[in-house]
């Protein structure tokens, strides 16, 4: 009784069967990560939460620093500075 390869002798072939198994045991794992935060996420209510809240804080404070720079700049122009 011999063993024979279970991978076909064609070229093709064996570059598609290896890239099946790269696909096993790469791609399995990430996209059992990947599924296991994205459902960890939905469990909490909270999809894309980090990424639009970071969002809004950055555009809260971006809104700020401009309001206060609007209300500095026009009494330095006219050179009364209220400070």
């Amino acid at each position: 009784m011999s063993f024979q390869s279970y991978i076909p002798e064609t070229y093709i072939l064996q570059w598609l069967a290896s890239l099946s198994i790269w696909f096993l045991l790469i791609g399995i794992p990430l996209l059992t990560i990947s599924t296991f935060c994205y459902c960890l996420a939905r469990s909490t209510g909270n999809v894309a939460g980090v990424i639009v809240d970071t969002t809004a804080k950055r555009v809260r404070s971006y809104q700020q620093q401009q309001r206060k720079r609007d209300k500095v700049e026009p009494a330095v122009e006219e050179g009364r500075a209220y400070v």
